[in-house]
């Protein structure tokens, strides 16, 4: 059932958003609980900020205004896509080894969060120290971490400052004089944590809206991809994952490869690249990777046109299919022909790196021409 919850003061705006409501609620087939709150306590602890204001599932989807029937139409078909990590993009993490294809993937990272306003959670993972598989405690290590700390701290301010970002540490800033215009527009946190990389980055993707991680280049995507780490992290990760090749500069995503299967190919998911492409006036590449004897694909291309229609899209989508023995090379020669900028695969099942693409994808680059490559798993990307 959906939690609907009403907030106002009982005023003429307030009693517009309920029959707004009411009038949308009667063409959905939702089964529904309506709940008006007036109480300014509760107002407050939902977290509100301006009335009336209307709440989904605990989410707030308007404030301060009193959107149309359309509009909250359009909310309630859209309801599972707000709940989607990808969408929300409150948090972004980047876990980094102070190497210099981290410090690009930081770059890369903090101009994302400036798009998107999103938290920007930056994460070091010291495993070097251990006892049977588990920290120690003696004095020695407590003393390596501050150490580390500091390092995280330069390597942060250093990697910030290529790209004119200033950054200062909590300590520094809370010494500094309070001038607004000059604070840093990113909320940024440092952090050093015990255990194996991959273990910690999974751990924290259970609280994170995106992982952003550094690969070596040019060609180096399918090495990093699916080395120890960074194989644990494409197929584990509790939401979407970007992999930023070294020499990759941000610059937006004017054209992004939407790569897929049948299996993956559903509405929301379509909706989600939709939006993600939105924020960009990005188009749409929808490249479908199949066996050569697959049967459907003009069934599937309509499925699609369907739900890309639905998405709202700025931009048409452009359709092609890729089959065979050598997938990769063909979405390689897709990608530099079409100048793509983000490559997003979308996987329904987590085994879908061992069935169709694992022998020629470990033994060649994915993105040979450097392209970013987000990995989506279409069974674990929503808010818990």
């Amino acid at each position: 059932m959906t939690t609907i919850k009403i907030f106002g003061a009982r005023d003429a705006d307030t009693r517009l958003l309920r029959d707004n409501l009411n009038l949308a609620l009667s063409h959905l087939p939702i089964d529904s609980k309506v709940e008006e709150v007036s109480e300014p306590n509760k107002i407050k602890f939902n977290g509100v900020q301006a009335m009336p204001a209307l709440m989904l599932d605990g989410q707030l989807v308007s404030e301060g205004r009193v959107p149309t029937v359309e509009e909250i139409t359009s909310i309630f078909q859209n309801r599972l896509l707000l709940k989607s990590k990808i969408y929300r993009l409150g948090t972004i993490t980047v876990p980094v080894d102070m190497s210099k294809p981290a410090s690009n993937a930081l770059q890369f990272a903090w101009q994302l969060a400036e798009k998107f306003d999103s938290r920007l959670d930056i994460i070091y993972a010291l495993d070097s120290i251990f006892e049977g598989g588990l920290p120690s405690a003696s004095g020695f290590l407590s003393g390596y971490k501050k150490t580390i700390d500091t390092e995280l701290e330069a390597f942060v301010k250093e990697s910030l400052a290529g790209i004119g970002v200033a950054y200062e540490s909590p300590a520094q800033k809370a010494s500094a004089p309070k001038d607004p215009e000059e604070q840093s527009p990113q909320k940024i946190s440092l952090s050093v944590h015990y255990g194996f990389p991959e273990a910690v980055i999974e751990e924290r993707s259970r609280n994170t809206d995106l992982i952003v991680m550094g690969t070596t280049g040019r060609g180096g995507v399918a090495r990093e991809l699916f080395g120890s780490v960074s194989t644990e992290v494409s197929q584990m990760a509790h939401c979407p994952v970007l992999f930023v090749p070294d020499d990759a500069a941000y610059a937006g995503f004017h054209n992004v490869l939407y790569t897929s299967n049948f299996d993956s190919l559903d509405a929301l998911r379509v909706k989600q690249a939709v939006n993600f492409a939105k924020h960009f006036g990005g188009r749409l590449h929808f490249v479908h990777v199949g066996a050569a004897d697959e049967k459907g694909l003009d069934l599937e291309r309509k499925l699609f046109e369907i739900h890309y229609e639905h998405s709202d899209p700025e931009f048409p989508f452009l359709f092609t299919r890729v089959m065979g023995d050598n997938v990769v090379e063909q979405l390689n020669d897709y990608a530099l022909f079409h100048k793509i900028d983000l490559m997003i695969l979308v996987t329904h099942h987590r085994s879908f790196w061992e069935g169709l693409l694992h022998k020629s994808i470990t033994r060649k680059a994915l993105v040979g021409a450097g392209v970013p490559l987000l990995v989506m798993h279409s069974d674990d990307d929503m808010l818990r």
